[in-house]
């Protein structure tokens, strides 16, 4: 009898041998497949027994939680059959936490109905012995084997858990191809069983194969749009440096977020092109690159019962110059704004991740609160610290007329900022799961028919908690403050006031309703703004969702707002969701109104609310 059982050796073409005192288990113990089985709740017409010196509280949960989920058995036959199937579930589990000779007996009671008993002696815990690991052909250099059997997770006197073992074999070719060396396997493993010694012995058999040290990257130059010179900025190595597939894997991500190509994938040379003095084979580096369109065109719109319907066009021209860069054009037309941005992006201008960022703008803006027409121009430096982390900073310049209840002015207004963002959410458009976090301030100075310097600062928190796994239910939440210091709030620029309300902020208030008012109601913005939401979401279908919200938001003359005259709105939404983000349909009513709130407000438009 083997020291695993039967039914795992048949299952899984395991081949047994054995003489009086010892078994040679030949291939790879593939017992991890019973794991999927401890995770079905419940069984038919068996019950459980246990007996012997080895039973703990794991061996009765592992054992109790592979019973196979069954409908009752009607007949002595049906009941049998259980049985033996829930006796082959049973060993398995057993074998898959180091019980490899168990003893399981199946009874059937003659009741009413029938009933299928095991009686379950899971056997000793087997133990590894020794553990080793050989290398066939050349070996690796000596400091990279010895790390390798020193730092190997399966050692000599752990339980000889199967898939420790199984994950061990991973453990060694991962770090060879660490170490550079791109072709390790494990071409043969040995599994050796003692019974009387209740011991595992293992034995990796390794090819490390040749050390590799990168050499030339190869880019395609056929039809390519893409210049070779900015597609060697992102490169992560040299020529010449030992190979890792860290490396590899983040020239193929670099490649995928430049979004220029359908396919992008670099993968070593399958011949060497030569050695280094040191005795590495050196392997070229051959990207395959086929070019998304270059041009895309998107539409959007949006309605509100305060601010109107608005549609938006944006025009995105792809790699514009052969570099990666990007030139976007996005035409807003609503009853409010009427605005044309044009920016040029130029990523990995100054090497990974460093790019700069141009744009240009005209605006005009006819709101309760300001009549604005404006010029502006700006440029950013832009560093992509990670997926996660970007920050940047620059100059920004406007030329521009407004008119509001304190009168008419021509300004010229010049800023530098900086700011940053931090994503850890799991979705950009559709979040879930993490935290946001996103700061901004800007140094400025206004001239023409008045001078005044200022800085504006604002920054954002939001929240996202799901309370399923498969986030069905997720509780979101978010904080906003910015102030104004340095400057009185009638002296500050229309556009860089506060302003609060809307269904980007409080909703059930109009657009700009919440904050100071002058004696004919007309808003007058605030140096100081500070907001707060709190969503709970839930999916009930794939695509569709409901929420409900509570919005706060005050905005106050002071450089610090006290909450003291917040405004509170409440109400319910639907989500439905698309490829390009969820649309978002909100009804909100004032909680705490005054005499200008209307009694409801409808938002719709694309994207979340935060």
């Amino acid at each position: 009898m083997c020291l695993l059982a039967d039914q795992v050796c048949v299952s899984f073409y395991v081949l047994c041998q054995h003489s009086s005192s010892s078994m040679t288990i030949r291939k790879t113990i593939i017992l991890a497949a019973a794991a999927v089985m401890t995770a079905l709740p419940g069984w038919g017409d068996v019950s459980v027994e246990f007996k012997g010196d080895y039973v703990t509280e794991e061996t009765e949960d592992t054992v109790r939680g592979a019973m196979p989920d069954e409908a009752d058995a009607k007949t002595v036959l049906e009941v049998r059959r259980q049985g033996r199937r829930a006796a082959k579930s049973a060993r398995a589990a057993l074998n898959s936490i180091g019980h490899y000779d168990p003893e399981i007996d199946l009874s059937i009671e003659d009741t009413e109905p029938p009933e299928a008993i095991l009686r379950v002696d899971p056997g000793p815990r087997f133990a590894l012995g020794r553990v080793a690991v050989t290398f066939t052909g050349a070996p690796p250099v000596e400091d990279t084997a010895s790390r390798i059997r020193s730092e190997l997770p399966v050692k000599q006197g752990q339980p000889a858990i199967p898939s420790q073992v199984i994950d061990a074999e991973r453990w060694i070719v991962s770090r060879l191809r660490e170490d550079g060396y791109p072709y390790a396997e494990v071409h043969d493993k040995r599994v050796v069983g003692d019974r009387d010694a209740e011991t595992i012995q293992v034995r990796y058999g390794v090819h490390a194969g040749p050390r590799v040290a990168f050499g030339e990257t190869v880019f395609p130059t056929d039809n390519a749009a893409t210049k070779p010179s900015y597609l060697r900025r992102l490169i992560p190595y040299e020529a010449g440096e030992t190979y890792t597939p860290d490396a590899l894997a983040s020239l193929n991500s670099r490649l995928v977020e430049t979004r220029l190509f359908r396919v992008a994938r670099a993968t070593l040379a399958d011949e060497p092109s030569g050695t280094t003095d040191s005795g590495l084979e050196i392997r070229d580096v051959v990207v395959k690159l086929t070019e998304r369109e270059r041009n895309t065109i998107g539409l959007g719109a949006s309605y509100s019962t305060a601010e109107g319907f608005g549609v938006n066009a944006e025009f995105v021209r792809r790699n514009l110059s052969g570099r990666g860069d990007t030139l976007t054009t996005e035409l807003t037309v609503a009853e409010l704004e009427r605005s044309l941005d044009v920016t040029w992006r130029r990523p990995n201008e100054f090497g990974y991740g460093r790019g700069l960022v141009l744009n240009a703008g005209l605006i005009d803006e006819t709101t309760d609160a300001y009549d604005r027409q404006a010029v502006t121009l700006g440029a950013a430096f832009e560093v992509i610290k990670s997926p996660e982390f970007t920050y940047s900073y620059g100059v920004n310049a406007e030329i521009g007329r407004e008119e509001d209840e304190f009168g008419e002015r021509d300004l010229q207004i010049v800023s530098v900022f900086a700011d940053g963002r931090l994503d850890k959410t799991d979705s950009l458009l559709d979040p879930r799961k993490g935290f946001r976090i996103n700061g901004r301030v800007e140094p400025t100075y206004a001239f023409g028919d008045e001078a005044n310097p200022y800085v504006r600062s604002v920054g954002q928190i939001s929240g996202y908690v799901p309370f399923d796994e498969e986030r069905r239910f997720v509780l979101a939440g978010r904080l906003k403050a910015g102030a104004v210091l340095g400057t009185e709030a009638a002296n500050v620029p229309v556009d860089d006031r506060f302003y609060s309300g809307g269904g980007g902020s409080v909703r059930g208030y109009a657009y700009q309703a919440i904050g100071p008012r002058s004696d004919d109601g007309t808003p007058l913005g605030g140096k100081s703004v500070v907001e707060a939401s709190i969503e709970g979401r839930y999916r009930i279908r794939p695509n569709i969702g409901i929420v409900a919200f509570l919005d706060a938001g005050s905005v106050s003359t002071d450089e610090f707002s006290n909450f003291q005259d917040a405004r509170y709105g409440a109400g319910i939404g639907v989500r439905y969701t698309t490829p390009a983000g969820p649309i978002r349909f909100d009804v909100a009513t004032p909680l705490n109104p005054t005499d200008f709130d209307d009694p409801v407000q409808i938002y719709i438009s694309i994207g979340q609310a935060f």
